[in-house]
C-alpha cells in the first residue's frame, strides 16, 4: 500500500475533529434560531442575523476546538502510555 506524507496523522485528525465539532455546533445554533422563529409565529431573527450568527459560531468554535482537541489527544495518549506500564 502506498503511504502519502508522514506517518503522523495527528494534525489531520485534529483538523477534522475541529471541523466536525464546528459543524455540529453550527447546526445546533441554526436549528435553535429556526425553532425560535417557528415557535413565536413572527420573525424573531432575520436571515441575515442567522447567517451572520452561524458564521460567528463557526469561527469561534473552530478557534476553541483547534486549541482543545490537541490537549485531548495528548491526554488520551498519555493515558494509554501510562496504562501500558506495569507497576
Amino acid at each position: 500500500m502506498v503511504k502519502f506524507g508522514s506517518t503522523d496523522n495527528r494534525p489531520k485528525v485534529v483538523l477534522l475533529l475541529s471541523l466536525a465539532t464546528s459543524i455540529v455546533l453550527d447546526i445546533l445554533f441554526l436549528s435553535g434560531a429556526l425553532l425560535t422563529n417557528i415557535s413565536r409565529g413572527e420573525t424573531a431573527y432575520t436571515h441575515v442575523d442567522m447567517a451572520a450568527g452561524s458564521i460567528f459560531v463557526f469561527v469561534i468554535s473552530m478557534i476553541i476546538s483547534l486549541s482543545l482537541w490537541p490537549r485531548v489527544a495528548d491526554w488520551v495518549e498519555n493515558r494509554e502510555t501510562n496504562n501500558g506500564i506495569p507497576n
